[in-house]
């Protein structure tokens, strides 16, 4: 008798995790749209709070390309990309997609706006998993830390301010979180070594993003 009520069990069980499995796959085809949307919106939002629509003249969110960088300078080896803003059809700054996995949760995905000439538009965040109330402090809608890449450019005789204040460096960190903001400052360093090594590629590459 306890072999049968076993094996209907496991069966029950093994129906209810196909179902289960079923049910999550069906209402992940249905909301992945919505969430390309958002990203979307998300993504033009901050692409107009890096860089003022008055600055440029093109269609920055068709104006993209992708980019893979084997140094890994932009996070790691996956295709990034890259926005370029023009204004009568001169150059006049790239934002790039970048991400750093050296948060204390998890990948933060960034967009680093940088002029022709080397200088930071700005930076926000695109996405992350960062702890609410400490490493969160990275969204403008929390604090303003962020906003302090805006103006700054990198160079190689003074790498040493690219690093934290607790590091010896020039950015503050989080009262209680020195991990997130340093992986932050390394990221969006590394971004415009990136832009310093491609600069002259990146301006010259045919966009692709908006091709069907």
């Amino acid at each position: 008798m306890m072999l049968p009520a076993i094996s209907r069990n496991a069966f029950l069980l093994g129906a209810f995790a196909i179902v289960c499995t079923g049910a999550i796959a069906f209402i992940n085809v249905l909301t992945q749209p919505l969430i390309l949307e958002q990203e979307q919106l998300a993504l033009q939002k901050n692409i107009n709070q890096v860089i003022q629509p008055d600055q440029y003249d093109n269609e920055i969110i068709n104006t993209c390309f992708n980019v893979i960088d084997k140094d890994q300078l932009l996070g790691d080896d996956q295709p990034k990309e890259v926005f370029i803003a023009t204004k009568n059809k001169q150059p006049v700054a790239a934002l790039i997609q970048a991400s750093t996995f050296k948060g204390y949760s998890g990948e933060i995905k960034l967009l680093v706006g940088i002029y022709s000439n080397g200088v930071i538009a700005g930076v926000r965040v695109n996405s992350h998993t960062e702890t609410p109330g400490l490493g969160d402090k990275i969204q403008t809608n929390k604090s303003n830390w962020i906003l302090s890449f805006a103006g700054k450019k990198y160079e190689q005789a003074k790498k040493s301010k690219w690093e934290v204040k607790k590091d010896g460096g020039s950015f503050d960190a989080f009262t209680g979180a020195t991990i997130t903001p340093r992986a932050v400052t390394h990221a969006v360093r590394d971004t415009l070594i990136y832009f310093q090594k491609h600069k002259t590629e990146l301006f010259n590459t045919q966009p692709n993003c908006g091709e069907k």
